[in-house]
């Protein structure tokens, strides 16, 4: 008896605790992902470099967690010393538009956080690329050999970087010109063209055109001459009597004075900026031309065209849908499905009428799951949503969880913005003149710039309507309207709210005549002066 009472008192404290664990809030802290095997494969294009020389780095990853990623989660990859990273940001999207997180490039690493969609995937996975350069000083004639696995658990991969050779004790060209990306500043590019390098006499002015091509603008303020050791702006250059540099859009001139730059390197330092229509190219084009005479020597002219190439990188993301039995509702803008909608509410009723839990609201990613539905057919009633969008709690949406499905199901459902209109009415203040225009046009203005245009007449009174216009934006602020009307000659317009008066601009003629009654006297003025008051 006593066996058995002592088992029952441990059976039911072995249930409490179980009950207190299960009450316990479980709080969900962000973890860095490179300890848990989150890299797959990581794959440099080319492990043999030059110093200065360029590679890029393709990451492939997905979740070992057991599909308990959490938004705010981090995979940190360290670069070795020797690569720099060129910044960048990388949106790491699928197909739809979502984003399921951010890397950040910089020159020493790159950071990814991810955002809280991955809570509602499963089997996350994606990949990213990005540049880097060979930054570390090799002395002439060595080679430098880097391991390194980016601090992941992978095994390393080993990349050689190469010092210069030994030189031929040959003569530099008179002239040549770089470019590179600027490792720090995703849209500029450097550009470098060294003049006279063999430090020779000139018998004439030197003369350089030089002209960008598509994809970029020319930065004059970032510019510099190296005239010997002088370093110059484009306004000391000129005033000091070295020669003369001017700007004409994407294109410049640089007159270099031989009595100035004879026997002395010279050097222009310039960027450009990356257009937005430029940033997918692949390669950035340079034009220039030169005109010189090396003392005892013909004239010279030398045309090039120099490029840099871009750094490529991107990347992107997916996941699985919910698991068998699972609805997943997803609310968004109609027109604008990446416009998720937060704080909608559902009712979920099998299609007999029975509903089942109680109801259910989208988070901020305009998602929310029903759990462990059994097979057969349901509909969805919305009963509740942001007062900015419109719905109708009439509309039932169905769905069927299917015995023989692998996955889930998922809706996406739309909401329109509601809309509002904007009416008024033209007065005449004018007497019924005659003069009166028989057409007049009004701007409509959202947020003080003109959408529409409206041609208002005495045929419909007078009076005008803009319909069926968005109330809000799709982030639910409010839109101001207001009108304004296109000036009507001889009227002036005054807008009350919506509605509008024109008063005619009043004219009279004043005349009289001037009497003297002085008898004809000599000292008579031959002017006067009269006021109208």
């Amino acid at each position: 008896m006593i066996k058995r009472v002592v088992s029952i008192f441990l059976s039911l404290m072995l249930f409490m605790l179980t009950i207190g664990q299960s009450l316990v809030p479980i709080v969900a802290n962000a973890q860095e992902l490179n300890t848990t095997g989150f890299v797959d494969t990581f794959k440099f294009d080319k492990t043999d470099l030059a110093y200065g020389e360029r590679t890029g780095i393709k990451v492939d990853f997905s979740d070992k967690s057991g599909n308990q990623m959490k938004a705010g989660d981090t995979l940190t990859l360290t670069l070795p010393p020797e690569l720099q990273g060129y910044a960048r940001t990388i949106d790491l999207k699928n197909d739809a538009g979502v984003s399921f997180g951010i890397c950040q490039v910089t020159s020493t690493n790159v950071v990814c956080t991810f955002s809280d969609v991955v809570e509602k995937l499963q089997n996350i996975r994606g990949y990213f690329y990005f540049g880097v350069q060979a930054t570390s000083n090799v002395a002439t004639g060595q080679t430098l050999t880097v391991d390194t696995n980016l601090g992941t658990q992978l095994q390393t991969q080993r990349i050689t970087i190469k010092g210069p050779t030994e030189g031929g004790g040959g003569t530099a060209p008179f002239v040549y010109k770089t470019g590179r990306m600027d490792a720090d500043a995703p849209t500029k590019v450097k550009w470098d063209i060294p003049i006279n390098n063999n430090q020779q006499q000139f018998s004439s002015d030197i003369v350089l055109t030089d002209t960008l091509q598509a994809g970029q603008t020319l930065d004059q303020d970032g510019f510099s001459i190296a005239v010997g050791n002088q370093n110059l702006t484009p306004q000391q250059f000129n005033d000091g009597g070295y020669g003369t540099i001017t700007f004409n859009g994407n294109s410049f001139e640089v007159r270099f004075y031989k009595d100035q730059s004879s026997g002395k390197k010279l050097l222009l330092r310039y960027t450009s900026t990356v257009a937005e229509s430029g940033m997918t190219q692949k390669v950035f084009f340079n034009d220039y031309t030169i005109n010189y005479q090396i003392s005892n020597e013909q004239p010279v002219t030398f045309s090039e065209q120099a490029w840099a190439d871009n750094i490529n990188s991107g990347g992107g993301a997916d996941g699985d849908l919910p698991p068998k039995g699972t609805l997943r509702i997803v609310k968004h803008i109609e027109g604008d499905e990446t416009k998720l909608l937060p704080d909608v509410t559902f009712k979920v009723y099998k299609k007999s009428g029975e509903q089942i839990g109680d109801t259910y609201t989208t988070d901020g990613q305009g998602m929310v799951e029903v759990l462990n539905l059994d097979p057969g057919n349901y509909y969805i009633t919305e009963i509740k949503a942001p007062d900015y969008v419109d719905f109708d709690p009439q509309v039932k949406v169905p769905f069927t969880i299917d015995a023989n499905a692998e996955k889930g199901v998922k809706l996406k459902i739309p909401n329109k913005v509601k809309t509002t209109s904007v009416s008024g009415t033209k007065t005449w203040n004018d007497n019924n003149a005659t003069d009166r225009p028989s057409t007049i046009q009004v701007d409509l203005l959202k947020n003080g710039d003109v959408i529409q245009t409206q041609d208002v007449t005495a045929a419909n009174g007078w009076n005008y309507t803009f319909a069926n216009i968005p109330a809000y934006d799709n982030d639910g602020n409010a839109y101001t309207y207001t009108v304004k009307e296109h000036p009507v000659a001889g009227y002036k317009s005054e807008v009350n709210g919506y509605n509008i008066t024109n008063t005619k601009d009043a004219k009279t003629t004043v005349a009289g005549t001037k009497t003297w009654n002085d008898n004809n006297v000599t000292d008579r003025p031959t002017t006067i002066k009269v006021d109208l008051l």
